[in-house]
């Protein structure tokens, strides 16, 4: 085993704490297995996390000035999201003397350093491992059985839905993201409109390593692409390829989400500490109805909390294993939302290749896509809350084995598809099964797999013919008999299984359509 020291630092930030990286192994690595890229565990220290010690960022209040304050603290106007401003102080002048002139100036709001973020992956548990998958393999790694992905996918694919993901950029020409990346996308790091996920081959933070947040957008895309396939993707780079950002780029890159149509924005960065700055954005995209979707953390504590997943306005997604306990990196607290798979995850890597990922970087996608089959499922509820939907759309894992000592510190459960398609059902007002006044009862009610359903007529009542539709009025399968029985072998036109979920079987009668609700599980 070799223990390395690192010091994550950049030109002009101040160092607040070192790391410790384990090198260890992976067990049961897919077949496809070709080579490691990195598998490194990065323990942080409990200091806060790093700034600028030669910037400041600050709110002005309704009618100030920026130019009135740099020219009584002799700072400069570096970068500006009004009321919002990055401002350098003069060379020799203590960081924190400015900011206590600041903070009792009644022109500001409030000032803070300019802090940096980062991936959950720069602080503990970055694994990456380079892997010879294919698109199938990506489309059918097991996690997704598990989460009973395609219970959702049968009834809601995420179309018409624009998810923002916040990150080290993705890679355009990647063939499993091909037509699912919008052309507007952003680049906050160099300033330029090439969000591209890409390194310099520098070691730019000092610490060792080379590029190592490369490939951490392009993963994160790729996994809200799995569970959302027709959703859009706007890629923002607020992260370079170190895997750290500018808290300022952060609220600049919601902000620009937000005004270019984004409705879930993915964010799997923060930094151990709450930041005006990013708060500011959050608020921005919060009260424009934007679901906001935040990692948790990799450090394995309760405390402190992960900024901005901690925030109230935010999804905050916590890590579980193949088994949904906990995992062992994945921070948890009550303010987590959700959990989510994040150990062992297959996605694509720049270049066309593809990666295995653990953290919760990679637990938050998951989240985010959810986010977006909700509101593509929801579509004509535009005034909904969705927060409590997506919490809904869960089973729960408090009482799984090894999850006792962090019950309700993982949020309301762990993802899961068919949840999720029915907490979008009840939604939507579909009647519960078994609650018939309709002069027809549907047996038995909830049915399972093929199991066939009898719907027979009380009191006399008769019936022309029958049919079997989905929530959204999609005609399933017609039924068979006549006048006061009628059956259904539980497959649909084509002769395949319906998939789980709520129906409505109608009956046609000489007065009308009688409607049965009918639930169908797994």
């Amino acid at each position: 085993m070799i223990r390395i020291g690192l010091i994550q630092r950049r030109p002009g930030d101040v160092v607040a704490g070192r790391a410790t990286a384990t090198c260890g192994r992976i067990h049961d690595f897919p077949r496809w297995f070709l080579g490691l890229l990195m598998l490194c565990t990065l323990v942080a220290s409990a200091s806060a996390g790093p700034w600028y010690d030669e910037r400041i960022q600050l709110r002005l209040v309704p009618g100030a000035d920026i130019a009135d304050i740099n020219a009584e603290y002799g700072t400069a106007t570096l970068d500006l999201l009004p009321p919002l401003f990055l401002v350098s102080i003069p060379d020799g002048v203590p960081q924190e003397q400015i900011l206590i002139g600041l903070r009792n100036d009644a022109r500001v709001e409030w000032a803070e350093p300019a802090y940096l973020d980062e991936t959950p992956e720069g602080t503990r548990q970055m694994i990456v491992i380079i892997v010879g998958g294919t698109v199938t393999e990506y489309q059918d790694q097991d996690v997704l059985t598990r989460i009973h992905l395609d219970d959702i996918l049968d009834h809601t694919t995420g179309s018409g839905v624009v998810m923002a993901v916040l990150d080290t950029g993705v890679d355009p020409y990647h063939p499993a993201l091909y037509g699912s990346l919008l052309e507007d996308g952003i680049d906050f790091v160099d300033d330029d409109l090439d969000p591209s996920d890409s390194g310099n081959g520098l070691d730019d933070d000092g610490d060792g390593a080379i590029d190592e947040g490369r490939g951490h957008g392009t993963m994160v895309a790729g996994i809200a692409h799995l569970v959302a396939p027709d959703a859009q993707i706007l890629p923002v780079r607020i992260l370079d390829d170190e895997g750290r950002g500018d808290s300022f780029d952060v609220a600049k890159g919601i902000v620009y989400a937000v005004d270019h149509g984004a409705q879930v924005i993915n964010m799997s960065f923060g930094l151990p500490l709450t930041c005006e700055t990013i708060a500011f954005g959050v608020e921005y995209a919060a009260a424009a109805g934007v679901t906001l979707v935040s990692a948790a953390g990799n450090d394995g504590v309760e405390f402190p909390p992960y900024y901005p997943a901690s925030d109230p306005a935010v999804l905050s997604v916590a890590s579980v294993d193949s088994s949904d306990v906990k995992s062992t990196f994945s921070n948890y607290h009550p303010t987590v939302a959700l959990s989510a798979p994040g150990d062992g995850i297959l996605a694509p890597f720049p270049g066309g290749q593809y990666a295995v990922g653990a953290g919760t970087s990679f637990s938050a996608p998951f989240v985010s896509g959810q986010a977006a089959l909700v509101r593509s499922g929801l579509k004509a509820f535009d005034e909904t809350d969705l927060d409590p939907v997506i919490r809904k759309g869960v089973v729960d894992i408090d009482h799984v084995p090894g999850n006792e000592p962090f019950a309700g510190k993982l949020g309301s459960g762990r993802f899961d598809g068919l949840e999720t398609w029915l907490a979008i059902a009840a939604t939507a007002d579909v009647p519960e099964p078994g609650l018939n006044a309709s002069a027809w009862r549907a047996q038995p009610n909830p049915s399972s797999g093929t199991q066939p359903v009898l719907v027979r007529a009380r009191d006399g009542e008769t019936g022309r013919s029958g049919v079997v539709l989905d929530i959204s009025g999609r005609l399933v399968a017609r039924l068979s008999g006549s006048r006061s029985t009628f059956g259904w072998d539980g497959r649909d036109l084509d002769g395949r299984p319906a998939p789980a979920g709520f129906y409505q079987v109608r009956i046609e009668t000489s007065s009308g359509w009688e409607t049965i609700p009918l639930l169908r599980t797994r």
